[in-house]
């Protein structure tokens, strides 16, 4: 799957799935990102009950070092490329007011993916 870039690179209309359902969220890809990262509203509609998550994951900030709650979510899919049982950080971006999480190396291990800013393209196969 092609998809054309622009900086920040945001991959709209990602398909995340869960127990209760699918959303569409637009995540910025982060190539540093060991985890994706998914705000928790999305999560509580697709069925995962982010107050009651055990299992936590430990991020540097600027501020300091945070847990956050670790859950494996069914299924991610951009178009038609898609990767099932994805551990994923719930993560409320503040600053990002629009994108609902980050689309990190959890998800881009199992694909090809080729950034090509000359040509202005990123590609996932």
């Amino acid at each position: 799957m092609r998809l054309p870039i622009n900086i920040p690179l945001i991959i709209e209309n990602v398909k995340i799935t869960g127990p209760d359902g699918t959303v569409r969220v637009d995540l910025i890809l982060d190539t540093g990102a060991i985890l994706t990262a998914i705000s928790s509203s999305v999560l509580n509609v697709i069925g995962y009950n982010t107050e009651t998550i055990t299992e936590s994951y430990e991020i540097i900030t600027a501020n300091g070092i945070i847990e956050l709650p670790k859950l494996k979510v069914d299924k991610i899919a951009i178009g038609n490329v898609e990767a099932k049982d994805i551990e994923v950080m719930c993560h409320d971006i503040p600053e990002l007011a629009e994108i609902q999480g980050l689309l990190g190396l959890s998800f881009l291990q199992y694909f090809r993916t080729v950034i090509d800013y000359k040509q202005g393209y990123l590609e996932i196969s």
